[in-house]
């Protein structure tokens, strides 16, 4: 990360937030006060190591991959750069652009970026984004939203990317990771092979256990609820993660290091669609997300982090 980036701090008694503004308002640190102590809740980044593992960041007007960075929409063909080793077109083009900042208080944050500002956009249609944060004492709310100010219909989708850590302090064994999804997509290399189907074994996350060792990166869907929980028990502490009915996927992301091992973070990812979603959508499959704004349409929602001190209880 280059060192003359200035963050942006959001901060109260029990949640300190450093955002980039200029990068993307990349999520630097995320740090929660559990009995006055403060720990990182979120992987952070080294000064000396790229980002895109660390922190957390925002991936519109797509998340995940689209294969070859190519994708059909009425009648056309559109080609992306792609910016990924596997020869897709991965997590958007807002994550690393300097964002033009709005508000920025000690309790709320707000950026807008526009892509006409960027003749090297990676998407083919004019659109503006609008970003914001906001603390209220355990709770910190995030809101992306995107407007259409193209002439055409524009397809679309968003998500975040938090890596949160395994292990708050000493205390914790593991995390608890509960997810309410009944499906999952089955896939090669992360591109979907088939429609969602019932989550078993691994991939079931609906009951509260450690997560172990899954070497997860899958997709899941048919969500019958909107809160998701990370359960720190050595810490006593949870998080809850509560989404907007929008996103109707999350991708859980728990790999496996190159000895084998669980690495000591799980990114909780709530998207509002599958995986290469504009390539599925063009070829009819039900149920991707994606979202078709009109000329003038502004979209978007919001996602609320709450800590939960058991402690406290």
């Amino acid at each position: 990360m280059p060192p003359s980036l200035k963050a942006h701090y959001l901060r109260n008694d029990q949640i300190e937030l450093a955002v980039l503004p200029e990068y993307g308002c990349y999520w630097n640190t995320l740090r929660i006060c559990l009995r006055g102590k403060w720990a990182n809740l979120l992987e952070p980044i080294p000064d000396e190591k790229p980002p895109f593992k660390f922190g957390s960041y925002m991936m519109a007007p797509w998340s995940n991959r689209i294969v070859q960075g190519a994708f059909e929409f009425e009648g056309k063909r559109y080609q992306l750069r792609k910016n990924f080793p596997d020869e897709t077109a991965i997590h958007g083009d807002v994550r690393s652009r300097p964002w033009a900042i709005q508000v920025a208080r000690d309790t709320k944050f707000e950026a807008t970026l526009d892509s006409r500002q960027f003749p090297d956009f990676n998407y083919p249609f004019a659109l503006k984004f609008k970003h914001t944060l906001e603390l209220s004492e355990n709770h910190l709310s995030v809101a992306l939203f995107i407007e259409n100010v193209d002439r055409t219909n524009v397809p679309v989708g968003l998500g975040f990317h938090p890596f949160f850590k395994r292990h708050l302090g000493p205390e914790d064994k593991d995390v608890m990771v509960l997810l309410p999804a009944d499906r999952v997509y089955p896939d090669e290399k992360c591109i979907p092979t088939g429609p969602a189907e019932p989550v078993f074994g691994v991939t079931d996350l609906r009951y509260r256990r450690f997560l172990g060792n899954p070497n997860l990166d899958h997709c899941f869907t048919a969500l019958t609820g909107n809160l998701i929980r990370l359960i720190y028990p050595g810490s006593q502490v949870e998080v809850h993660y509560q989404i907007d009915s929008i996103f109707t996927h999350v991708v859980i992301y728990a790999p496996r290091d190159y000895e084998g091992k669980a690495k000591d973070f799980v990114a909780v990812e709530p998207v509002t669609h599958v995986n290469n979603g504009f390539n599925l959508y063009a070829k009819g499959w039900q149920g991707t997300g994606i979202k078709i704004l009109k000329p003038g349409e502004f979209w978007g929602g919001t996602c609320k982090l709450s800590i939960v001190d058991l402690y406290r209880l």
